[in-house]
């Protein structure tokens, strides 16, 4: 059963005469015959009655018929969107991330970007989730490239854009735990297990033999940290730019905390890197990502 057949069973469907329908598809009325023939044999069913010149499904060829409509509508959806893709490469550029840096390095870059004339009638389409649904839908071609965690599946292509070490958030005026058993004794709010921040700090705490147990469980930075400044107890969580909005202590990590770091990453598929706008905004974005990594663990004083 090839797709011609399938446009030509469902054209003579809705014509309900095969001539027309050769008029229609600009064939003979012969090869439509032939091509329809082939199909019932390979199918072992007869697909219409005829009724002299005019032509009617039976039902097998009402099964068929829902069957081809679904199948052809599917592929006009993936020429047009395919179509799109190619009109729109030079002026738009789709970004899959995370949503840590969409709180401020992202679009610190994509607006400095923008501001360039040469790129001022480019659109941005940010796309938000976690890594690895993010990572099906760059291989699915929804996104040009992704800013996300650090992933092992096979055909990606890595390099690290931010590091930031982790912290911990102390409620107000709360006591500062000095070791990991005094932390733990206390009423700790994690991660989520979809996300990667989850498994990044029990990886880096596994080494020292140190398991983590929470008392509250939060989605991200943003909640981890109003948890924290309401008094729900202390966090674990990257050193971002946006917890300075919140009532509550960051203060190092206890000892020890060696190599304590978010790492967040560009990810492309190895085999189709970004083209024309995605690609031209991805080298900007490598070319000026330096300030933004902090390898050393935090040892700054209660904020």
């Amino acid at each position: 059963m090839t797709l011609n057949q399938l446009l030509y069973f469902q054209k003579i469907a809705a014509m309900g005469n095969m001539g027309k329908a050769a008029k229609a598809l600009h064939i003979s009325q012969p090869s439509l015959s032939v091509s329809i023939s082939n199909l019932e044999k390979e199918l072992n069913l007869s697909l219409f009655h005829r009724n002299g010149h005019n032509l009617e499904l039976s039902a097998e060829g009402e099964q068929l018929l829902a069957h081809a409509e679904a199948i052809l509508a599917d592929l006009q959806a993936a020429q047009l969107h395919m179509q799109s893709l190619s009109a729109n490469r030079d002026i738009l550029i789709r970004i899959g991330c995370i949503s840590p840096v969409l709180w401020e390095h992202l679009p610190r870059m994509v607006r400095a970007f923008l501001s360039r004339p040469e790129n001022r009638k480019m659109k941005v389409e940010f796309i938000t989730d976690n890594t690895v649904p993010l990572i099906a839908k760059l291989r699915d071609g929804y996104c040009d490239f992704l800013i996300c965690s650090a992933s092992d599946e096979d055909g990606l292509c890595q390099t690290e854009l931010i590091a930031e070490p982790f912290v911990l958030l102390c409620p107000p005026d709360a006591y500062v735990p000095q070791s990991w058993e005094d932390l733990f004794a206390c009423s700790v709010i994690g991660f989520q297990k979809q996300t990667a921040a989850y498994y990044e700090i029990y990886d880096m705490l596994k080494p020292y033999g140190i398991e983590p147990v929470y008392g509250h469980i939060a989605p991200d930075e943003a909640s981890i940290a109003s948890l924290v400044a309401h008094g729900f107890g202390y966090g674990i969580c990257p050193h971002v730019s946006l917890l300075k909005n919140y009532n509550v202590q960051i203060a190092p990590l206890p000892l020890p905390n060696k190599g304590m770091v978010r790492r967040i990453y560009v990810t492309q598929l190895a085999s189709r890197p970004p083209v024309g706008a995605a690609q031209r905004f991805l080298k900007y974005l490598m070319a000026s990502a330096g300030p933004d990594k902090q390898e050393a663990p935090f040892t700054g004083a209660l904020l």
